[in-house]
């Protein structure tokens, strides 16, 4: 699968990476494609529009700050599954900069008319977002308004070795925008570090 990773940060990095792994095709876009530090990626490097037009799946992995201004620069992402990774947090990450009656993930559909939108691997820190190695499967909640959209950005999760549940359409990104940040105040601030995850534990059949 052809996958634009729009933004290279350690969240857009992890994924490019552990995807490109798996066997996908990888291009990142980012505002600066001449950047020497983006040349550890091995993979295609180029501006956001370019590397959204050439894909099947665009993943959104930018700072909440910079998040409109990378989504209107992909240009038109009419039809294309955009899965949205990115959080509305505040600058010192202490809060979410919108929520309750709308999300991040609502306001990035918005920006992008027609884009296929789903919320995915939001959840928790770049440290984990490959493969982590845990007694169990730790749990990715995904939502969106596009069955289809979402089974894709379902089975790209559940490559990365995380059990997927559907949280229902794209409104439910104001429940996992939340929670995302408790697992940063739990990381951050509540001396829990990044090594950990979520899960979801069911009775013995």
């Amino acid at each position: 699968m052809r996958i634009a990773i729009i933004g290279a940060g350690n969240v857009g990095s992890t994924l490019g990476r552990a995807w490109q792994r798996l066997g996908h095709e990888i291009t990142y876009g980012v505002r600066n494609p001449d950047d020497a530090r983006y040349a550890s990626l091995r993979a295609a490097v180029t501006d956001n529009a370019t590397a959204a037009t050439g894909a099947d799946v665009v993943a959104l992995c930018t700072p909440w700050q910079g998040t409109q201004a990378a989504v209107s620069a992909c240009g038109d992402l009419t039809g294309k599954v955009l899965i949205d990774c990115t959080n509305p947090l505040t600058p010192d990450v202490t809060a979410l900069e919108l929520g309750h009656t709308t999300s991040g993930a609502e306001q990035v559909a918005a920006w992008a008319p027609g884009a296929r939108v789903c919320k995915a691997m939001n959840q928790i820190g770049a440290p984990m977002m490959d493969s982590p190695a845990l007694p169990s499967s730790p749990v990715m909640f995904v939502c969106g308004d596009d069955a289809d959209a979402k089974a894709i950005a379902a089975q790209l999760v559940r490559e990365l070795r995380f059990e997927t549940l559907d949280a229902g359409d794209l409104t439910a990104a104001r429940l996992l925008e939340p929670l995302a940040l408790l697992w940063i105040h739990m990381a951050l601030r509540r001396g829990l570090g990044t090594g950990w995850a979520l899960g979801v534990l069911r009775p013995a059949s």
